[in-house]
Order: C-alpha cells, then structure tokens, then sequence
C-alpha cells in the first residue's frame, strides 16, 4: 500500500508540470498605435522586428513597440505583407505597391481590377495577389507578372509559405484551395456558404489555418486532412507560427492561441480583435485590430530577465495596461465555456497518463527497496 501512494502522488504533479501555464509563458501588451484613420489590415515580419498597417489613408511602418516609423499617405488599401525580416513591404488594393523598409517604392502594379489579398515570400522574392477576376497572380519584387491561373472563383484571401513552395486561397464560395508555387490546384477543402476571410501557412505548408465569414475555423495539414476545426464568430484572422506548432484565432472578444492537436496554449481576452490579425514566425508576438487601433501582445515567460523585456518594449512603452491577458491554463479556459476546436486527435492527456505511470513506477520501485 505504501508503494502505491508515491505513485498517485507521482501521476498528480506530473499533470502539475505538463499543464502549468509558465511553460508556455504569459501575453502581456508590447504596444499601441492609432493612426488616425480606418485600419483595413495588419502584418507583422517573420522575425517580429517590424508591423505594418494599412487602410483608407494610406500605409504605416511600425516598430517592434509599435511606434510609427513613416507612413505613406498616398493610396487606399485593403492588405499589407511583411517580408521575414520586414526590408519588403506589399500593399493591395486598387493596385499592387511594394515598398523597402526605407519606404522606397520597389514597384507599382496597376490593375483593372481590385486586389483582393496580397502575400508575399519570407525573402521578399515573390509576390501572390488575389483578384477579384477569379484570377490568382504571381510577381517578382520588382512587379514582373511570373505566373497566373484562373481559379474558377474569386479568391479573397490568399497566403504564401514563408519558402513561397505552396500558396493558399480562400473563396468567395467558402472553399480553401492550395495550389503548387505555380499556381496548380492541388486540394480544395469545403469549409463553409460564406467566403473564407482569412488563410495562412507554416514554413513549408505543414499546417494551413482558414477561417470564414460566419467564423467556421479549421487547421489542415498538407495534404488536406482535418486536424482540428472550431468557431470564431465576427473573426479577425488566423495566423500559424514558422513551424505550424501554434495557431492563433482572433475575434471580437479576444485571442487564442491552440496547438496542432487542438489544445489550447494561450488567451488574450477582452480585446476587440474582428477586423485583421498577423503573428510572427516563432509565435510570440502578435498584432491586432479593431479598425481604429492595433495593439500588439508578445508573449513572455513568467521569469523573463528586466533587461529582456526591456529590450522587447515591455517595460516603459506607451501602452496603459488596460486590457486583461489571461494567465489561464488550457483546461480552465475549456472549463470556462469558450469556443475552442474540436481536435481529431489529442494525444496530450495520453501523455500525462503514460508520464504519471513511469514517475509512478520509479518512486514505487524506491519505495520498495527501502522497506527491503
């Protein structure tokens, strides 16, 4: 009986570890702008140095604490993408502009039609415009047209993989659709009636988040299987980390974060995140928008050094505190009623179970050679 008792207690703090909310480190407000005007969209570098917003007045590049570095006022647009490490920056709307971190203008590309969406590649190498003619374009950095397809229906958000191996587009009719670096269809996934608002990809396309206008939301692999879906209503965006380990969902009441097998990582509540959403590559930093004002959220351990969150912009930005970042665990959130996916597969409570075993048998073992 004694042996048994160091194995319950093994199994308890075992589930202690593997679920406390340090491991995966707080969100806590990383900075603010308002820039006068209405937001239409928001990008953040793969490497989390730079953001950048657009909208009816124009363009804004932003600092990792989310100060404005110049803004263009020349333009209505409706996307922006950010290279990996923020030197290119793409805007769409009634045209094409690319722009150097310097805000030299690289290329413009006129269009008879609107530019629904824009991505472009971790290089800044290559360029995908989404346009509202059913067509999907393809350009170098300085604006050549390299390729397009017919895609049959309107495609109105679009992502390319950080490597620019695979492209994703999301349909007027509700489809995700990939395609190959060139343009040729793939998959398509039927994931609602109302158009898909927001698409992203992994590195290589290991994992592809969409969501829709009436907040369906799924994360699918390569190959075009359902990892895990859920909803979203009055969405902002999806965004997935470098590695497709983290995917964040943004809406009207908050952001969270979720795993690939659909367990909840993290949650910034009580901001208003429905209009735009973009994460960075490692799936730390984020920034949001309600169409008035982007706030960014960056994720830091419970034991950060001062000096490191001085240098991310934490200590001393101009941001007042005012929203509340939750310091829940997964399964307080889930306990709380909020909406997170349905995983196909969840192998994390196995993994507590087998790890609570082998701490159990080891401290039963012990305790049986010291009654010996």
């Amino acid at each position: 009986m004694i042996g048994r008792i160091p194995a319950v207690i093994a199994i308890f703090l075992s589930f202690l570890f593997l679920s406390s909310p340090a491991m995966a480190g707080e969100w806590v407000p990383a900075g603010a702008d308002q820039p006068g005007f209405r937001i239409t969209d928001v990008a953040v570098s793969g490497d989390g140095a730079y953001g950048a917003l657009v909208g009816d007045a124009g363009i804004v590049l932003l600092n990792m604490n989310f100060v404005e570095l110049w803004r263009s006022p020349v333009g209505s647009y409706s996307s922006v993408s950010l290279s990996g490490d923020g030197e290119i920056l793409v805007a769409g709307g009634d045209g094409i502009l690319v722009l150097h971190q310097d805000s030299t203008v690289l290329a413009t590309v006129r269009s008879r039609n609107y530019v629904n969406d824009v991505s472009v590649t971790a290089d800044g190498s290559r360029v995908v415009a989404a346009l509202d003619d059913e067509t999907l374009c393809i350009y170098n950095a300085t604006g050549s047209l390299v390729g397009s397809t017919d895609t049959g229906n309107d495609v109105v958000s679009v992502a390319i993989s950080p490597d620019g191996t695979y492209i994703a587009g999301g349909t007027d009719t509700g489809d995700v659709v990939l395609f190959s670096d060139t343009g040729e269809e793939r998959w398509t996934y039927s994931l609602s009636h109302q158009p898909v608002t927001s698409v992203a990809l992994a590195g290589s396309a290991q994992t592809i988040a969409a969501v829709s206008e009436d907040g369906s939301v799924v994360l699918l692999s390569r190959a075009g299987g359902l990892l895990w879906s859920g909803t979203s209503p009055h969405s902002g965006g999806v965004s997935v980390s470098g590695d497709g380990t983290i995917t964040a969902v943004a809406d009207r009441q908050g952001i969270r974060f979720i795993g690939r097998d659909g367990t909840p990582v993290g949650l910034v509540p009580g901001v208003d995140a429905s209009v735009a959403s973009a994460m960075d590559g490692d799936g730390t930093l984020i920034a949001v928008t309600d169409g008035t004002r982007v706030s960014g959220f960056i994720q830091q351990s419970a034991a950060v050094p001062e000096e490191m969150g001085q240098k991310v912009g934490i200590e001393g930005n101009s941001l007042s505190s005012s929203v509340a970042v939750s310091t829940q665990t997964a399964s307080e959130s889930l306990l709380s009623g909020e909406n997170y996916p349905v995983p196909t597969q969840s192998p994390a409570p196995l993994v507590v179970v087998i790890a609570g075993l082998l701490f159990g048998a080891g401290f039963a073992a012990v305790g049986g050679r010291s009654r010996k």
